[in-house]
């Protein structure tokens, strides 16, 4: 099975080259027990139960219990724990 990325699917989608789509973070959750974000500029909150990621067009929410952060380098983080919910907002720019 092929994995495909957010920029790659809305590429494919509306016929747009994947570069002008690039600001689009990569979001990947395994289960509700990982989760793999590449496109991170930083790290906005960080507790147990919510970690909010930073990107450069977004910020992702994501809120569980027993949250950690497995790797943090070279703008990818994985989490790590029980995952409930995640939402991507918006960023003014």
């Amino acid at each position: 099975m092929i994995k495909k990325n957010i920029g790659q699917i809305l590429s494919e989608k509306f016929d747009i080259p994947l570069e002008g789509i690039a600001a689009v973070p990569t979001v990947q959750i395994v289960g509700n027990t990982l989760a793999s974000i590449d496109g991170c500029i930083g790290i906005k909150k960080y507790e147990t139960d919510e970690i909010i990621i930073h990107t450069k067009s977004y910020l992702l929410k994501i809120t569980g219990s027993s949250l950690s952060m497995l790797t943090f380098s070279e703008g990818r983080v994985s989490i790590r724990g029980t995952i409930y919910t995640y939402s991507i907002e918006c960023v003014d720019l």
